[in-house]
């Protein structure tokens, strides 16, 4: 971040575990965790704890340039800056940013979603080749576009015993997969794989997506 100069970590050359992580805090700086409950991240996770990076030290700033109500938003009373970012910090004190704080939103009846770390785990479906959720503060529910998989879903139609009226079974035919994607059979065998790793990673009923579009893009 610019406004701790740059950096408040450092990852060591002979570390060869640190994979995966922003390294430990440098000399100059503190390193603490707060609690994001409403995201479901505390300093009692484990196997280790997880919360909002915030640090401090002399390499940090003091303000925004005239702009006391966004400097007052970052650095609080006792010098702390709030990164924004979700880290957890492991056995050997580095540090991985695994979410941002911000990254999430409300539904209508007032429970908070963490839409990218849904995404992430809807991600892991061997169907698709990605997937976007999204969620409206005046419903209770949220949706998602995937994109599926070419080559996987032409597979699963023909597992399906599918007949396909425009060609035959091509991953590289866009028509073939037009039609494919509008199969009601592959919608739900689809849905069926996104439930299933919505179970296995277990998420809460009103964060699991209710509803899917495909794009072929």
């Amino acid at each position: 971040m610019t406004e701790n100069c740059g950096t408040c970590c450092l990852n060591y050359s002979d570390d060869n575990k640190s994979s995966g992580t922003v390294g430990a805090p440098q000399p100059v700086n503190e390193v603490k965790l707060v609690d994001v409950q409403e995201m479901g991240y505390t300093s009692e996770d484990k196997p280790y704890p997880r919360g909002e990076l915030c640090t401090r030290g002399a390499n940090h700033f003091i303000g925004y340039y005239k702009d006391p109500e966004n400097t007052k938003k970052t650095i609080d009373a006792e010098g702390w800056i709030h990164t924004g970012d979700v880290a957890a910090i492991d056995y050997a004190g580095r540090i991985a940013i695994i979410d941002r704080v911000k990254n999430i939103m409300k539904l209508s009846q007032g429970e908070y979603v963490a839409l990218e770390k849904v995404e992430n785990i809807y991600s892991t479906v061997s169907l698709l080749q990605s997937c976007f959720v999204y969620g409206d503060s005046l419903r209770d529910h949220i949706v998602a576009i995937v994109v599926p998989d070419p080559v996987a879903i032409t597979d699963l139609s023909r597992r399906l015993g599918l007949t396909i009226a425009v060609g035959q079974l091509d991953p590289t035919n866009r028509a073939v997969l037009d039609e494919i994607a509008k199969h009601p059979k592959v919608y739900e065998e689809i849905m069926k794989n996104m439930n299933a790793e919505a179970r296995k990673a277990g998420l809460k009923g009103y964060v699991r997506v209710s509803n899917i579009e495909f794009s072929l893009c």
